[in-house]
Formats: structure tokens, sequence, C-alpha cells
């Protein structure tokens, strides 16, 4: 990420925002935030109200101020670039929330307790989001989770985009109303907390690798993409030797790209079987992993080694007339296009799926993800779900989104009955 603005720069880029009514850049963002409200207030010189707003609608606001994609969301809206060039939105949020973090968080008025209590099973974006947004509202919040609160942003995104700092940062500031519990919750335990609990949300993630259906996927030197992220994170090397294929093309593939090439592997190679006009990535995905080779329309056949992996047997691709549920063409493999990447390490970047044994008390999806309502209610009642374990792989400002909705269903089915 580029270096932040400093007081100046804030100020002059403040200035360009036109303070639109009814702003197009906060209906397009998932969290809602008060995105003029926000610039207005670091127009006038009051950064720590301007992160006060910010978190007033996300309670991530420090993570988002630093990898929201905004892109995709409400620069792509901005007004302004009817004129010239759109606010940088998301700088102006960082400048914000760093502000905050140097003096301090403010502290909130108490919130009123209503005597009711809620559970949270799952401490990333959505389970906390839905935490800070029920405890706003009086409830006596716990929240479960096997490992220390902070999902995704804080074990899986590379540190290079998001610090340590970053995360707890977020996380100090929502302890102060939540009871955090590390504790595995499965089907036993799940249901003990339901009858704990007024209403439960579900907001666990997928976290488990899709596997590589290929010949050779089980040798040593495979890893999954989630491992090798986060045993960078840690500061630990989960490949051997100099050359690494990457197998994948969405934004997790390219964060694998951007740390392997920074932890001084020689060769860093993505594979696609699509090309690059198909590759759903984000802008800022694509200029970290600049450096990487990326082959498009290329397809792993097998992953090849007597005993750990030395290379992985690739055929090229072109797209069909068919197309898969995204809507994209499906490749097809070429005849006699065969040819051998040599390499020392495979990490494999296709994808995720839901995983954990109190899935099977719900209804799923043929996806094998959590089914729920337009209320995000789950086939068990009193029981809401939401982020990546209904949506599939989504961003954390969406995850975010869904925990602040779930909430206010949540507060609904306990205040008024189910509406189900």
């Amino acid at each position: 990420m580029k270096a932040r603005l400093s007081d100046r720069q804030a100020r002059v880029e403040a200035e360009r925002c036109l303070g639109c009514f009814d702003a197009p850049c906060t209906a397009a963002c998932p969290a809602q935030i008060d995105i003029p409200g926000f610039i207005a207030m670091v127009r006038s010189g009051n950064p720590i109200g301007a992160a006060e707003v910010v978190r007033s609608s996300n309670a991530l606001a420090n993570v988002c101020g630093k990898v929201c994609p905004q892109e995709v969301f409400c620069q792509a809206r901005c007004t302004r670039a009817k004129q010239d060039t759109p606010i940088a939105i998301r700088a102006l949020h960082y400048y914000a929330t760093q502000k905050e973090v140097e003096r301090g968080h403010s502290l909130p008025r108490p919130f009123e307790p209503n005597g009711k209590s809620a559970g949270v099973v799952g401490g990333g974006p959505a389970g906390l989001s839905c935490a800070f947004a029920l405890a706003r509202l009086g409830y006596r919040v716990d929240l479960y989770d096997r490992r220390l609160p902070g999902g995704v942003p804080g074990r899986s995104i590379p540190s290079y985009r998001l610090s340590g700092e970053d995360v707890r940062s977020d996380i100090d500031f929502i302890s102060r109303f939540v009871g955090f519990h590390q504790e595995e919750v499965g089907r036993a335990s799940l249901i003990a907390l339901e009858k704990r609990h007024d209403a439960l949300f579900i907001g666990i993630g997928l976290g488990v690798d899709r596997k590589l259906p290929l010949p050779g996927a089980n040798l040593p030197g495979v890893v999954p993409v989630l491992d090798f992220l986060e045993s960078a994170r840690e500061g630990r090397n989960a490949l051997q030797g100099e050359r690494v294929v990457i197998v994948g093309g969405g934004n997790v593939s390219l964060d694998a790209a951007a740390t392997a090439q920074r932890m001084g592997y020689r060769e860093v190679v993505l594979i696609y079987r699509r090309g690059e006009k198909e590759m759903r990535v984000w802008t800022s995905e694509r200029e970290e992993a600049r450096g990487a080779q990326i082959l498009f329309f290329t397809s792993p056949v097998e992953i090849i080694g007597p005993d750990r992996v030395r290379g992985v047997r690739c055929c090229r691709t072109r797209l069909s007339d068919r197309l898969d549920a995204t809507g994209r063409p499906l490749p097809v493999e070429i005849e006699g296009s065969e040819f051998v990447l040599e390499c020392d390490a495979v990490i494999t970047a296709i994808g995720q799926i839901a995983g954990g044994e109190l899935l099977d008390l719900f209804e799923r999806t043929a996806q094998g993800r959590l089914k729920v309502d337009h209320l995000l209610a789950t086939s068990r009642p009193g029981v809401f779900a939401g982020g990546d374990c209904v949506g599939g792989e989504g961003t954390i400002v969406q995850s975010v989104a869904d925990g602040k909705n779930a909430a206010a269903s949540m507060h609904r089915y306990i205040t008024r009955g189910s509406d189900r």
C-alpha cells in the first residue's frame, strides 16, 4: 500500500469531495459507511470524529481502511470521477483510523444492557461485526473460536498488505464489549450454546482448501495456499527449494505469488486455465504480484515426483462455448500440448470449502455452505449465519455487512419472535 496521507494531503484530498446528497459511494459500500460525513470531518480537521463515523458502521474500521478493494466498491461510484479522478476514499478512511490508533480509541458511552444474551461462533470479520453490533443493542455477547479472534485478516492476508497491529487495534476495541472464548464448537457444544443464549450467529468462514484432483497431489511439497500464507505470516517457511508453481487464478493465488517473491524464491510461476480477461482479481493484487510469471490457458495434469514434488505436467487449454456456474466459458485441453514445469513446490489455490462437524446440524446448499433465508436465518430456529460460510469467498467488508445484518435479524427474532 502507498504511504499514509499526511495531514495536509488528507485535507487537500477531502476538499475535493462534492458532498453528494444520497451519495452513490455510500450506497456502494456494503457496510453503509457515511462516506461524505467522515470526509467532511477530515476536511474540518477532525480525524478522530471521522474515525468514529466509520467505526459506527464498520467494527473492522482499521482493517478495511487498509485492504478493502475500493476499486470494486465506493471509489468505483464516486461522482467526482466525472470531473477528473475519484476521491481517494480508502486512503482518507485509513488516515482517520490511524489517527485514532495513535491517539487512542475514544470510549463510547456504555451500552444499556437489555438483559438478553447472544452467542457468536467464529472470530473472523462476520463474527466480530455481528458481536459488536449486538453489543451496541445491549446484549451480553460471547464469541467462541478455537483460535484467537481475527480470522482471515489476522492469519492469511500477507503482512505486507495488513500488519498485525492493524488487526489488533480493531480487536482490542471490540474486546471492550465482547467476551472472547478460545474453544472449538462442534455438534454437541453448539446445541449447548443454543440453550445458553437467546440467539446464535455462525460465522465460521470456509477454511478448508480444495484439493487438486490430480495424480501426485499428495506428494510432499504440495501445500494448500492457506497453510502457506499462514506460515509466511508467522515467519515460517512451508516450502523447500527455489522454484514454486502456484495453481489458481484468484486474489488468494496472487497473494501467494507476491508472498513467495518476497520470501526470495528464484522462480515463481502461476498457472491459470483461462485467460487474463477471465481472471477475476483486483487491480491492487495484480500490481503486488507483477514480478511473478503467469501462464494463461495452462492447466495442471499431474504433479511429478517419485518421493516429493519435482515438477508439474501441464497442458495448454482453450475456451469452449460451454459456461460454468459463474458464467465464464469452460476451458478444454488441447490435445498434444503437454509440457513439464520443473519446480520444488506446488501451492494449490483453487478455492476453499466450508468445514466443521457442526455444519451437519444445518440445511446446506448444493455447494455445501449454510443455507439461509433473506434474514440470514438458518434451518435451526434462533440460529443465524453470514460471511463466507454462506456466500462463498467474498471480501472482508461483505462479511462485515453480513454480521451487521444478522445482528439486526437476531434482535428482531429475540424481541418480536421469529419471522419465519
